[in-house]
């Protein structure tokens, strides 16, 4: 958490429940160098055992990110709430000809983990934050 003073900024909402196919914004400072908004949808929930997984706290993203992109916030592209910041993405090991002892990563779009609005909110109430909480 961190706390500024001298600015008057307004506080995220959380949104704990998202469904399949949500349109989303994600936002990230890739490479700790520009500030990146890409667009996507919710394509993973995580449902609870015998539950149908369409609603419910997000797990993964379509959109593609890049190196920097984890802790960026992603936010539910209708009410601009946060459902989630970006936990890491699968990348790709691609050889180069050129250069037979080095590999290049590739991150593969459509699998960008998220940690979860929900999750969040039971961090910051168990580490005796929950005075950030909006209520």
């Amino acid at each position: 958490i961190i706390e500024v003073q001298g600015l008057d900024l307004v506080p995220a909402r959380l949104k704990e429940t998202s469904s399949l196919g949500d349109e989303i914004l994600l936002i990230a400072f890739p490479w700790g160098r520009r500030f990146t908004v890409v667009s996507g949808v919710v394509s993973q929930i995580a449902a609870r055992e015998g539950e149908a997984p369409v609603a419910g706290p997000a797990r993964m993203v379509d959109s593609s990110v890049s190196y920097g992109s984890s802790g960026g916030g992603v936010f539910d592209a209708q009410s601009g709430a946060l459902i989630g910041i970006v936990e890491g993405y699968r990348t790709a090991k691609v050889a180069i000809p050129a250069a037979k002892d080095r590999v290049l990563e590739v991150p593969v779009a459509g699998e960008t983990t998220v940690i979860a609005a929900s999750a969040i909110m039971r961090f910051l109430a168990a580490s005796g934050l929950g005075d950030f909480l909006l209520k």
